[in-house]
């Protein structure tokens, strides 16, 4: 398997970064955030468990059911 190459290593992090802070802003505001859940744009509540804010992709190729 290829290693990962440092840019996309680094775009992650800063993408949980990005997420991370929207959540604080989020939750410093009373709002909700909004993410993408199986392929439809769903509302949190950021006091829902981190664990809902990193869905993992689907495999490459996989069409999303419409």
């Amino acid at each position: 398997m290829k290693a990962t190459p440092d840019w996309i290593q680094q775009a992650d992090q800063a993408m949980q970064r990005a997420a991370r802070r929207a959540r604080e802003l989020a939750q410093r505001t009373h709002t909700t955030l909004h993410v993408m859940k199986a392929g439809e744009i769903v509302a949190i509540t950021p006091s829902e468990p981190e664990t809902t804010l990193r869905e993992e992709p689907s495999p490459y190729g996989t069409k999303i059911p419409s």
